[in-house]
């Protein structure tokens, strides 16, 4: 998400949703695509779990990849919504996210949030599961993604983020990605290095998804360390 910002800007716009059966709606300060205004100078980016808002790698989370990894997981995100819905959980689960019924959004919500907190990590951390019960959070965490998700990012193409690479080609940047994330497969990951060369490229070999993993978390903090040094030798 932090190539996803380098490469868009903040500002009020008129955006579709991409389902048949919304209209356009005014969306203040939500993000818009890239204009021809230059970029705030920025003088380096740490990027973690790469997602590029792609239709396979939408597909793959949501739409029933993933499950051959986490079945057990899947089948409460899954049965949640009828047989007859299930031709797009994205757009089934919008539906319900943004129900006039409060107990129909929580219910989304909770199931939403926790096929993501149970395939987060590489071994599974309860704590992290458990915030799939607070509904609070849980319907900000989940109608955020979705609207994204729905709106595949308010990207003009489905490989935007990859063909503008250029523009932020001269960055100091570091990619760290799990060997074994399943939210943010590895194949985008390996794209996105194989379109940046130039960016260090640290995949963690004993890692999932979470920022909070062990190795994740040390390559983070190195990787600022050296963001770090970069400014401090060279100015920001």
């Amino acid at each position: 998400m932090l190539l996803h910002r380098c490469l868009a800007g903040h500002g009020e716009a008129r955006l579709p949703l991409h389902t048949a059966n919304h209209t356009q709606k005014r969306y203040p300060k939500t993000v818009i695509l890239l204009s021809s205004s230059p970029l705030p100078k920025v003088t380096g980016i740490v990027l973690r779990g790469i997602f590029l808002l792609r239709k396979k790698e939408i597909d793959w989370f949501y739409e029933g990849g993933a499950a051959a990894i986490f079945p057990d997981a899947w089948e409460p995100f899954r049965d949640l919504i009828p047989e007859n819905e299930r031709g797009s959980f994205i757009d089934a689960y919008w539906k319900r996210l943004n129900s006039d019924d409060v107990e129909t959004q929580y219910a989304a919500a909770r199931a939403w949030t926790k096929w993501e907190m149970m395939t987060a990590h590489l071994i599974p951390n309860e704590e992290h599961i458990k915030k799939g019960d607070d509904d609070k959070f849980s319907l900000a965490f989940a109608r955020i993604e979705n609207h994204y998700f729905v709106n595949r990012g308010f990207l003009a193409s489905d490989s935007f983020l990859l063909d503008n690479i250029e523009k932020i080609r001269h960055i100091n940047t570091i990619i760290v990605q799990g060997r074994y994330d399943v939210c943010c497969p590895m194949m985008s990951a390996w794209d996105l290095h194989k379109a940046w060369p130039e960016a260090d490229f640290k995949v963690v070999p004993d890692a999932g998804h979470s920022a909070n993993e062990p190795g994740i978390a040390a390559e983070l903090v190195a990787g600022n360390e050296k963001l770090k040094n970069i400014i401090q030798r060279n100015g920001p």
